[in-house]
């Protein structure tokens, strides 16, 4: 089956089945591009199977801890927080523990600061967008007492060192991904292996919080209320599982450090897109020049670490 109709299956699982994307969505892409694949977990070692599931249940706790995060103190320090974090350790995480001998080499030192340089990108937009938030709302978001001010942030952080494990997952599937092969899928569709079982652990906690929490407000009659609010969820996550199918097989063509590069470039598109699009809709038409030119400089940084790691990665080869 081609790409074109896998996606199209895709697409429509997540749409007209109604179904979770966390389940649905990979399975279906995994099945329709990837020849006998029950026996490729079939034969794989039990430990094989086990690690991706297991990061992404711990991955399904950052999700969980983010949502919290942004009704205690704002999308914007969140964000900021969790995509620095989660950007920071999903790289240099593989790089350490895959490629080790590479950390002294031109390509692991420029990979390394451009790292130092993506976090400084992401701090500075992320100050900004936390002062944008501020002004636009006449409140200090995240202000709270000390404690729990504490205990937010401390969530924050944790949730941003998870997050990036759903990258290590894809690192760490390499058993998988080479049973794929060996069944005649191909290089680039292979790694599509891996996310059944790391989206299924980070399914089981989403879905009992969101069970409990229906419970215990008895909003379970919204679904039938509502029934038009289902289709942008579901649409939502099938577009954000073709997302990271797209960015799991562009690793593959990067080489030897496509997993740490990739997911470097990845989360600094994702943040450049979004800070783009707030500049693109005047997002920033009210608030003072010295803090856009802030979020103007987190932008440069974020260009600036793109070069250094493509620079890096090309450098290997």
């Amino acid at each position: 089956m081609n790409i074109g109709a896998g996606l199209v299956l895709v697409f429509l699982a997540g749409t007209l089945m109604g179904g979770n994307p966390l389940l649905v969505v990979p399975c279906v892409l995994a099945f329709a591009l990837i020849p006998h694949l029950t026996a490729v977990y079939a034969g794989a070692p039990r430990s094989a199977l086990a690690r991706p599931f297991l990061y992404g249940m711990l991955w399904g706790v950052a999700q969980l801890g983010a949502g919290i995060c942004v009704d205690k103190i704002g999308l914007a320090l969140t964000g900021a927080i969790l995509n620095g974090l989660s950007s920071a350790f999903g790289t240099l995480t593989p790089l350490i523990a895959q490629h080790s001998n590479m950390l002294g080499s031109s390509s692991g030192i420029l990979l390394i600061a451009g790292t130092g340089v993506m976090l400084a990108g992401v701090v500075l937009c992320g100050w900004a967008g936390y002062r944008r938030e501020e002004i636009l709302t006449g409140t200090t978001p995240g202000r709270r007492a000390g404690r729990a001010y504490f205990l937010v942030m401390l969530l924050a952080i944790v949730s941003g060192v998870l997050a990036a494990l759903l990258n290590i997952a894809l690192a760490f599937g390499g058993d998988i991904v080479q049973g794929a092969r060996a069944q005649g899928a191909a290089p680039a569709w292979a790694v599509f292996a891996v996310w059944p079982l790391a989206l299924a652990g980070g399914l089981i906690l989403n879905l009992a919080y969101s069970i409990y929490l229906m419970n215990r407000n008895h909003s379970w009659g919204n679904f039938a209320a509502r029934p038009k609010e289902i289709v942008h969820p579901v649409l939502g996550g099938s577009l954000w599982m073709l997302a990271i199918a797209i960015y799991s097989s562009s690793t593959v063509f990067l080489g030897i450090l496509g997993v740490s590069v990739g997911w470097a470039l990845f989360q600094i598109t994702m943040i450049l897109v979004a800070t783009l699009a707030g500049i693109w809709t005047h997002e920033w038409r009210s608030i003072e020049r010295r803090i856009f030119h802030v979020n103007v400089g987190g932008v440069a940084l974020l260009f600036g670490a793109i070069v250094m790691m493509a620079v890096a990665n090309y450098s290997v080869h």
